[in-house]
């Protein structure tokens, strides 16, 4: 038990630790998703997936088939997933020994079920998110919360718009807009939020700072294809790569194994019963609900 949470408390990979010794902190940054501080064995869920999956992930979710707020990119269906919301998640109560949220809290209108949602069905797990002062620089229209760590503490507020503070916005953009996203991508470290958690050492710790407020306020919606259009040679070339990376760091064969018994690890929403997989959905044997199989594929577990 004690490796285990000397392993947990460990936040770097060696190479990490070495870039960021020698000042080279975006290289440092790009590693962390190789970095999953587990053992071959786990079973790791990760929510939030979206178009670039942590490697390690084994089963993944996500609430979107596509959405403006991952820029309409193609949602990775290369392991076992399902399509849910992080607030009611089709899991089995400590099913996973490691859950992954990145960049994904944020987006949240309820913050206090997502963070009990992911320690129901994981015993430990990660979250990241951008910094609270970061958000408040950029306004991030799709963001609903602020977060920072203070203590081994994340500090969650309910932003009360898409843009939270009009002043220092309209300040930012007149003097540092340009310029800022060069201070951020060489020191990331700064201006995010890296969380590791486990319920061996008290699972998430965190205080909303405003619980009272109710959101009166919505994302903005915006058509398709004003998102859309051509793709750089470098876009291109970058999710190639990308590509290439999970077909060689993925656990593929383990995957498809767990894809096979996917059922053994879900439950009814509306009942928490047991679900079996049917020819075209999977059905609780409890009630009798039935969830469709999109693309013949993906249980769709949104209610």
């Amino acid at each position: 038990m004690g490796k285990k949470n000397t392993k947990m408390n460990k936040k770097e990979s060696a190479g990490m630790s070495c870039f960021r010794k020698l000042k080279m902190d975006s290289v440092a940054w790009s590693l962390r998703r190789i970095y999953c501080p587990v053992k071959k064995d786990a079973l790791v869920l990760e929510v939030g997936s979206g178009s670039n999956p942590y490697y390690r992930a084994n089963i993944l979710c996500d609430a979107y088939l596509e959405t403006q707020e991952r820029f309409f990119e193609k949602l990775i269906t290369d392991r076992p997933i399902v399509l849910a919301l992080a607030e009611n998640l089709p899991f089995k109560d400590d099913t996973f020994d490691f859950v992954i949220a990145s960049h994904v809290l944020e987006h949240s209108k309820d913050p206090e079920k997502f963070i009990l949602e992911l320690q129901r069905v994981g015993r430990a797990g990660y979250i990241e998110v951008p910094d609270a002062f970061m958000e408040r620089l950029t306004n991030y229209s799709f963001h609903m919360l602020e977060i920072t760590e203070k203590n081994g503490e994340l500090l969650i507020r309910k932003k009360n718009g898409q843009i939270q503070d009009e002043e220092l916005w309209n300040l930012f953009k007149n003097k540092a807009r340009g310029v800022a996203p060069i201070l951020f991508s060489k020191k990331p470290f700064n201006f995010h939020v890296r969380y590791y958690w486990s319920k061996d050492s008290g699972g998430i710790r965190y205080k909303i700072l405003n619980p009272e407020y109710k959101f009166d306020w919505e994302p903005p919606e915006e058509p398709m294809s004003c998102s859309l259009g051509k793709q750089s040679l470098k876009t291109r070339f970058n999710k190639i790569a990308l590509f290439l990376f999970r077909r060689i760091l993925s656990q593929n064969m383990r995957n498809k194994k767990i894809n096979s018994r996917l059922d053994e690890y879900l439950l009814c929403l509306n009942c928490r019963g047991p679900i079996s997989k049917k020819e075209h959905e999977y059905q609780c044997g409890k009630c009798g609900r039935s969830y469709s199989l999109i693309g013949g594929r993906i249980p769709n577990f949104i209610l």
